[in-house]
């Protein structure tokens, strides 16, 4: 798993920071006035939530007794292949703007792309609440 796992991580990794940051994402300082000093790069939350969520629906979708029954399961199947299809749409779009030199994506990429940590949050948030509601139904079975 760690020579399937260790190329495909510097690939997409640099290919969401990338896109990113030709969509307007870049160092910020999230504690301003608190520790004025320290600054993170925002295109890494592109990376991490995206390809987070993707394996986690992937495990409730395909792994046994994580608390998860048909409900949990269908909608983890579906937005585990959405999360996985939208992660190559990303990195093909960040590729072929490289390719062609653009140095700024164009508004309908920065739009979506903008929107992608609420969207991640949203289905995260979703899926843990529907991974807890059939664990709770289950139990009063």
């Amino acid at each position: 798993m760690v020579l399937l796992a260790a190329p495909a991580f510097v690939a997409i990794w640099s290919g969401w920071v990338g896109l990113g940051e030709l969509a307007g994402f870049g160092m910020v300082r999230p504690l301003p006035g608190i520790a004025d000093g320290f600054a993170i790069n925002s295109a890494i939350t592109l990376p991490i939530g995206v390809e987070a969520y993707a394996a986690y629906a992937l495990r409730v979708w395909l792994a046994t007794g994580v608390g998860a029954n048909n409900r949990a399961r269908r909608f983890a199947k579906w937005s585990a292949i959405g999360s996985l299809v939208l992660g190559m749409c990303g990195q093909v779009a960040y590729h072929l703007m490289a390719a062609y030199g653009v140095t700024v994506a164009p508004w309908g990429i920065t739009t979506v792309v903008s929107c992608l940590p609420v969207v991640v949050l949203g289905f995260g948030a979703a899926l843990a609440h529907l991974q807890h509601r059939d664990r709770t139904e289950s139990c009063h079975d």
